[in-house]
């Protein structure tokens, strides 16, 4: 009996060796299979490229497709970072890569989940994915920023769809195996995609959310006068403006963008009261039909300044050009928030097969409340600091921003749409350590606006 007991024991013992191979094969084939596919450096999927899907533009013009065994993109520079690229040495990134589960071919099936795919779909060839781009204006974006190192991006305020998000330092895709080395060291990241995935302090033009939530939670009204030393105790440090404006109303003070009226508005709110209007204005989750884009990172209490820098978008508060288009948008409607978005829809030989639903409105804000921002915002390009922003025969509203940040020179801001009194578009321009956003984003963002709306 013992030797049998022995022998039973020894049996289970190769029983289990045998059995940990096969439990641990089967967890990666079957239960990790789709994760491992979808690595950028899986270049299996490679295999299969002449079948996978094309990236649309808005009309149904390639942005990106298959040619001759290889990938191609037309726009090339103009759409390098936030298409990324497709290569058999060096994977997949951007759009390419996050979107691969819509448009990528299956010759043979190696998933389950591939396999039910080809069942169910009975063609072996990827999806074309339609995106909210519009070509002109992408061009014309990305052109725009030529000798900077930024981000501009146009949404169309009635639907959330993003007509252009363009990003420069960029690449050249058909270019990128041969310069890799090089772009991969660039200090300038030109592989970074800035317009949804660059994190700035926003600056000057967070005041328009500090004084939204100010006015929701009635820690102001808009007849408050402030009084404008040209500094105010911060806490911990004494606060700068960039002037003395005497006695100023709510609006005047957005107007002259004064930071001793927004500084005092932040430490109103607190870092609570700031962190909860960012969440509310949906800065803090990424939208789930922009690809790769990232939530803005709110910030942390600590100093006994931080509220007060964080009302003049300052302090540890970073904010993408898409959040900060965003907010501006929400005011532009009223009070009223559409999550926005890049992916329009996804096609089969011109047929729609998934279309995503349609935004739902939600509002953040009282209409009389965005009314007195939108006010402001108006007044500041007519005849304050975002004077440049200006569009012949057109209002527009909006906000520059001098963002200070510990690597540089200021950054320039301009968040605005016109037309100021029935809403169509917003812009969002910021270019890196390049100083005063009126002087400098502002005129970029005219440029914008003038041909977004005459699109």
């Amino acid at each position: 009996m013992a030797i049998k007991a022995r022998v039973r024991v020894v049996a289970l013992f190769l029983l289990v060796l045998f059995l940990a191979p096969v439990v641990n094969l089967t967890r990666f084939q079957v239960l990790r299979s789709e994760a491992l596919l979808a690595r950028p450096d899986n270049t299996r999927t490679l295999e299969d490229l002449s079948l996978r899907g094309s990236l649309l533009d808005r009309a149904g013009q390639p942005l990106a497709q298959t040619r001759q065994g290889r990938r191609v993109h037309p726009l090339g520079p103009v759409t390098g970072p936030l298409l990324g690229y497709l290569t058999g040495r060096l994977g997949a990134a951007g759009l390419e890569a996050s979107l691969e589960a819509r448009t990528v071919g299956y010759a043979i099936p190696r998933t389950p989940m591939q396999a039910w795919s080809l069942l169910t779909r009975g063609d072996r060839h990827g999806d074309d994915v339609v995106l909210t781009l519009d070509r002109g204006l992408q061009t014309l974006a990305w052109e725009l920023l030529e000798g900077a190192r930024g981000a501009a991006l146009v949404l169309d305020i009635p639907s959330g769809e993003i007509l252009a998000v363009a990003s420069r330092p960029s690449f050249d895709p058909a270019r990128l195996e041969a310069d890799w080395e090089r772009l991969r060291v660039d200090p300038s990241a030109p592989l970074i995609e800035r317009g949804t995935q660059g994190l700035y302090p926003p600056g000057s033009t967070f005041k328009i959310l500090t004084m939204a939530g100010a006015l929701a939670d009635g820690r102001t009204r808009s007849d408050e006068v402030f009084v404008c030393t040209g500094s105010m105790d911060a806490g911990n440090f004494i606060l700068h403006d960039n002037a003395v404006h005497g006695r100023v109303d709510l609006k005047e003070a957005l107007v002259v963008s004064c930071n001793v009226t927004f500084a005092t508005l932040g430490q109103r709110l607190e870092v609570s009261g700031l962190r909860r209007w960012m969440d509310g204005f949906g800065l803090l989750e990424a939208p789930a039909l922009v690809p790769n884009a990232a939530e803005a990172q709110p910030m942390q209490p600590g100093a006994p300044s931080v509220a007060a820098e964080a009302g003049i978008g300052q302090a540890d508060l970073l904010v993408s050009p898409l959040g900060m288009a965003r907010v501006c948008a929400t005011l532009a409607r009223g009070g009223i928030d559409l999550e926005p978005r890049l992916v329009r829809a996804q096609t089969r030989r011109g047929q729609v097969t998934w279309r995503p639903a349609a935004p739902r409105p939600r509002r953040v804000l009282p209409e009389a409340v965005a009314g007195e921002v939108r006010r402001a915002m108006e007044e500041a390009v007519a005849r304050g600091t975002g004077g440049r922003a200006a569009v012949p025969g057109v209002a527009v509203a909006g906000k520059t921003g001098t963002a200070e940040n510990p690597h540089g020179e200021p950054h320039a801001w301009f968040v605005g749409y016109a037309p100021a009194e029935a809403p169509k578009v917003a812009v969002a321009v910021l270019l890196e350590n390049s100083g005063g956003g009126g002087l400098h984003a502002a005129p970029l963002a005219s440029r914008l606006l003038q041909a977004a709306l005459s699109r």
